[in-house]
């Protein structure tokens, strides 16, 4: 294996299990561990890994963002599910908030059956999927075009927000954590759902079991803020307490 095949198997390794040590990949690549140091050395000073004794870690960085494309095929299935249930909470003739997340998007797909409602949304993908169905009337907010997340940002976007009136907001974030609540990379998209959340009456957060214990950028909001969350998997007793004691209700998508 040629040195930088090795450089990016190692890469896919951490990626994989965050942390690992030089003999594991020594053993792994049958090569020796002078060699795995110097493989991650150079991984470390293109600000990849973290060099530690004995081995090294995956370098998260928080405000390292994941372009929408990508993130529309990661956690596909417990994106859909999520978005299943999710639809379960929108009546008939509803004016609801959409963030521009690609679970949110998951969303469109199941709102072929409702009558008369109508979205207003900050998400360039949700428009155009939208515009397909003939039940749905839809509301772009205009502003600043965010390349990475196909979304509508910015202070026009802000204050076009705040001329609507809706019955909830579904929103998704990159991260959650204990001590900041639901965070996001971006504090563009952090800031137009919180003027969304100001004019819902309902706040809904969807959000996959890998979101959690995760820090971000930026904070959205603190987790009183919001009504319900659906997620995936069962959460750890400690998240579970903690959103309760919020004022959460925590809805598990269904198979």
């Amino acid at each position: 294996m040629l040195t930088l095949e090795r450089q990016n198997a190692i890469r896919d390794i951490l990626h994989r299990e965050k942390a690992v040590s030089i003999a594991v990949l020594s053993g792994r690549f049958d090569t020796s561990t002078a060699s795995i140091r110097r493989d991650l050395e150079k991984l470390e000073q293109q600000g990849l890994v973290k060099r530690t004794y004995g081995g090294a870690v995956l370098i998260e960085g928080v405000t390292e963002e994941i372009p929408l494309m990508v993130r529309e095929i990661e956690q596909k299935e417990a994106k859909q599910k999520i978005a299943k249930a999710a639809a379960r909470f929108i009546a008939d003739q509803d004016t609801i908030f959409m963030d521009s997340s690609s679970t949110t998007k998951e969303l469109t797909n199941f709102l072929s059956d409702k009558k008369n409602m109508t979205v207003i949304t900050n998400g360039i993908r949700a428009m155009t999927d939208l515009a397909l169905l003939d039940n749905v009337k839809v509301y772009g907010i205009s502003g600043r075009l965010r390349k990475p997340s196909l979304s509508m940002v910015g202070n026009l976007a802000e204050t076009n927000v705040t001329n609507y009136w809706g019955a909830k907001l579904f929103f998704s974030c990159t991260g959650m954590w204990i001590s900041h609540g639901a965070m996001d990379y971006s504090d563009d998209e952090a800031e137009i759902r919180k003027k969304m959340m100001s004019v819902s009456r309902e706040v809904i957060l969807l959000c996959d079991h890998t979101k959690f214990d995760r820090p971000a950028f930026y904070k959205i909001c603190p987790f009183p803020q919001i009504h319900i969350l659906i997620t995936d998997q069962k959460l750890n007793a400690q998240w579970e307490a903690l959103l309760q004691q919020s004022g959460v209700e925590i809805v598990y998508a269904e198979e």
